[in-house]
């Protein structure tokens, strides 16, 4: 399917690996110009060089709104316009809330829940002069359980905090011709997972997906893909599961 993205301008932020790795690489392959963010520079590069089309590495901190000015300027000075944000950048803590400190709390908050807001509020402007954009914002299904398998209260409270972000923020810009959504993934394969589960939890995780096996990053990049072009003009304030089927059970 032709999503006519040749041409689109599109930051993804926490790009140089897993999902944004994929939503970077799919969008290119789509005709973006993608700017491929991350904190680290390097990992950044390596991604965009992955990139069948145009991408190009950005050091980019989404919890520093400066960082974040610096970047969407560039990108509008380089292209004049600025078509598309994917705001995949996040942190994951795990164990109890209870054993979590104060900083733990303030770290999660500031990357995954204010660096979206961040981002959102650095691009809406110029987004509401061409009365054109596309926001897609990566939740996670740990915002309905309120943590998940991996991720713990904190993690799930930020996510949920996505969620309600999407919807007020769709509800607003909706008549300027914007896009708000989200995507909701369930437990996606990728290095930072792998790292975390045993041959025993994976058995245990998969028993909770009717779909029988994780999701793959490029379940999460179609979906972004998607909801980044016109083809779902309509859907706007949506949080998509992918999940294979998990927030059913």
């Amino acid at each position: 399917m032709d999503l006519e993205l040749n041409g689109r301008t599109a930051l993804v932020t926490g790009a140089g690996g897993g999902i944004g790795a994929t939503i970077a690489a799919t969008l290119a392959a789509h005709g973006c110009i993608v700017y491929v963010g991350d904190t680290n520079l390097e990992a950044a590069r390596v991604a965009a060089g992955a990139c069948v089309g145009t991408a190009q590495p950005v050091l980019l901190d989404v919890g520093d709104p400066e960082a974040v000015a610096r970047v969407v300027d560039r990108v509008v000075h380089e292209n004049a316009r600025f078509d598309i944000l994917v705001n995949n950048a996040g942190i994951l803590k795990t164990g109890p809330a209870v054993e979590s400190s104060i900083r733990d709390w303030d770290d999660v908050c500031r990357v995954n829940l204010s660096g979206v807001f961040y981002c959102c509020r650095t691009v809406l402007p110029v987004m509401l002069v061409q009365r054109y954009g596309k926001i897609v914002n990566i939740a996670s299904v740990s915002a309905v359980k309120g943590g998940g398998t991996f991720g713990n209260v904190l993690y799930g409270t930020t996510k949920a905090g996505v969620v309600a972000l999407t919807k007020g923020l769709a509800r607003e810009v909706a008549p300027h011709g914007i896009n708000v959504n989200a995507i909701a993934p369930g437990v996606t394969e990728t290095a930072m997972t792998s790292s975390l589960m045993t041959p025993q939890s994976r058995e245990v995780v998969l028993a909770s997906i009717p779909a029988g096996r994780l999701a793959a990053v490029q379940d999460v990049a179609n979906v972004a893909a998607l909801l980044a072009s016109d083809v779902l003009s309509y859907v706007n304030g949506a949080t998509i599961p992918v999940d294979g089927g998990y927030l059913t059970r």
